[in-house]
């Protein structure tokens, strides 16, 4: 009788994240060219064990047209302690963000903020979006462990759904 190994808990990327804040998005653009920026994404563990990532954003931006084009993102989140965490992602627009915007003001600062700041008209403004991010694989680690001749953590979505 084999053994299974047990599926790594995402929290452990979402702890890195929300306490580094900032990371580097890249994305892909016409041309096949890596672009990066960066950006203040929010991370959840929905009940069902999905992870999706969220980050706020203009419609009209580089970005946008990026997506349109390759509807994939990388985010790599580093902190001067040396730990990493990194999500590859399938991306695109939430079509109704409505319903995801008070998720951005509900953190205490400075992962919480309020989105309406970034667009001209608030909330309300066509140019206001929602950039979903559905990982398909996640990795991360603590510079301590990674010292210490451990490997990085890594989750993939499909076992996460097998599970």
């Amino acid at each position: 009788m084999s053994q299974r190994t047990p599926l790594p808990d995402p929290a452990g990327f979402v702890a890195i994240a929300h306490r580094v804040v900032w990371c580097t998005l890249s994305t892909v653009d016409a041309a096949g060219r890596p672009r990066s920026r960066l950006v203040h994404p929010l991370w959840t563990i929905e009940p069902d064990g999905t992870v999706v990532g969220r980050v706020a954003g203009r419609r009209s931006s580089p970005k946008a047209r990026h997506l349109a084009a390759h509807p994939y993102a990388a985010c790599s989140y580093w902190d001067t302690r040396h730990d990493v965490a990194v999500a590859e992602c399938h991306a695109g627009w939430d079509p109704d963000p409505a319903g995801s915007w008070h998720l951005f003001a509900e953190p205490p600062s400075p992962l919480g903020f309020d989105p309406a700041a970034m667009f001209a008209g608030g909330l309300e403004s066509p140019d206001a979006g929602i950039v979903v991010l559905r990982p398909w694989r996640l990795r991360w680690a603590e510079a301590a462990d990674l010292a210490a001749g451990e490997k990085p953590v890594v989750w993939r979505a499909e076992r996460a759904a097998a599970a």
